[in-house]
């Protein structure tokens, strides 16, 4: 690999990962809004309109993005990574 490219390489990797944070802290930031609201009248397991918003938003990530599991993996690493604060 030459010289340019591994540079051009290195910058898309540093922009893709400033990228990640950014979107890290918006869904920290939209969790942290969701955990304020009140909580929902029964289970969300059963509550259908929640299967449909669910269903609604995998869908629109599916097309416009090609697959939702990114987004999975984003909320993932918010609620999970050991580095962030609850």
């Amino acid at each position: 690999m030459n010289h340019a490219a591994g540079l051009t390489a290195e910058m898309s990797l540093s922009r893709i990962a400033r990228l990640d944070e950014e979107i890290i802290t918006l869904l920290a930031r939209r969790r942290a809004m969701a955990q304020e609201l009140p909580p929902p009248a029964r289970a969300r397991a059963v509550d259908p309109e929640f299967a449909e918003a669910v269903r609604e938003i995998t869908t629109r990530y599916r097309q416009e993005l090609g697959g939702a599991g990114e987004l999975v993996a984003r909320a993932v690493m918010v609620l999970c990574h050991p580095d962030r604060r609850s």
